[in-house]
């Protein structure tokens, strides 16, 4: 009997875990929620028996044990630092598993579209996460504004919150976003602004509509919301290029695209201006494309490289082809 592989899609939100037989046979998609060490106070210790518990629910329900993985890939958010990395690392080891990748989550963009190039995420935060055709991983980014990190949607309804107030208090430019962004705000003229900004965290439990609201009003040409967007695609491309070129790579490159501003705004300036920033600044050709696999399918190939210290094309064919990311919500258990 062969063994498996297991891939960890491990976000702030949601564990994945993908189970399949070395062959690619496929198994299982248990989903539970976060173990996150970065999670309500959960640490390292919480974070490993929390994953410990839903492997055990995972093996248990086929009848198989940690010893039975031949490999495993796991990305994990709150992966960011070697410290933090390194922690993260003895947990997995704690828990039993011998011959196993990890890192941010991020690299998952990159093993599910191709075995070498960088994953930009762009979603509720933002980060660029590269792995080179040696097998090095890099990432720029992802601990906040100290690293440079300016896109991801928090950054995006800070930006049009701090605008409009400009615009009403300094000397900002208007935009045709403010009245709209008032009504979402409840506020009935910018008088009440000030007190809303101090007082009420305005922008939180509104950051989807808010980021709505200035993804259409950039549709329409409106300057102010076009060069929000901009300035997060020239950042998200800027550490892009970054990462690139603090790796090794010798022909084309492809730049995965992930996360919800990435996927699905509007807006095509923010991508354009992206893609440009890279160009300007490596001599390697790119090829930009957005995610369009289950990030936990990236695990899953990262594991059989480890496990059979390659990954054929055959085998990644047959995967994608199957594991649609519709096909795998249909499959996943809770």
């Amino acid at each position: 009997m062969s063994k498996y592989v297991l891939g960890v899609d491990g976000g702030n939100s949601k564990t994945d875990y993908l189970l399949c037989r070395e062959d690619g046979t496929f198994v299982d998609i248990l989903r539970r929620p976060t173990c996150s060490h970065e999670h309500d106070g959960v640490g390292y210790d919480g974070m490993q028996q929390k994953m410990q518990s839903q492997l055990d629910d995972l093996f248990a329900k086929h009848n198989i044990t940690v010893n039975d993985i031949a490999a495993a890939g796991f990305g994990l958010a709150g992966a960011d630092v070697p410290e933090q990395i390194a922690n993260l690392n003895q947990r997995v080891k704690n828990i039993g598993f011998a011959h196993f990748g990890l890192a941010n989550d991020g690299i998952l963009g990159v093993k599910a579209m191709a075995e070498a190039g960088v994953c930009s995420i762009n979603g509720s935060g933002t980060v660029a996460l590269g792995i080179d055709e040696k097998g090095e991983v890099l990432q720029v980014g992802g601990i906040g504004p100290l690293s440079g990190d300016h896109a991801g949607g928090g950054e995006i309804a800070r930006n049009a919150i701090e605008a409009m107030y400009k615009h009403y208090y300094r000397v900002g430019k208007y935009s045709e976003a403010f009245p709209k962004l008032l009504e979402l705000l409840g506020l009935k003229n910018p008088s009440e602004l000030f007190v809303e900004i101090s007082e009420r965290g305005y922008y939180w439990k509104d950051t989807t509509d808010i980021i709505k609201i200035v993804d259409a009003t950039a549709v329409n040409g409106d300057a102010v919301c076009k060069k929000i967007l901009d300035d997060v695609g020239i950042n998200c491309g800027e550490g892009v290029a970054g990462c690139i070129r603090n790796l090794s790579f010798s022909r084309e490159i492809t730049i995965v695209k992930a996360g919800s501003i990435w996927t699905k705004l509007k807006y095509s300036g923010m991508a354009n201006i992206f893609e440009t920033v890279i160009k300007q600044n490596i001599s390697l050709p790119i090829k930009s494309v957005l995610l369009n696999a289950p990030p936990a399918l990236g695990a899953v190939f990262w594991a059989k490289e480890l496990a059979s210290g390659k990954l054929d094309d055959a085998y990644r064919q047959e995967m994608t082809s199957f594991l649609t990311v519709e096909k795998y919500e249909e499959l996943v258990t809770e």
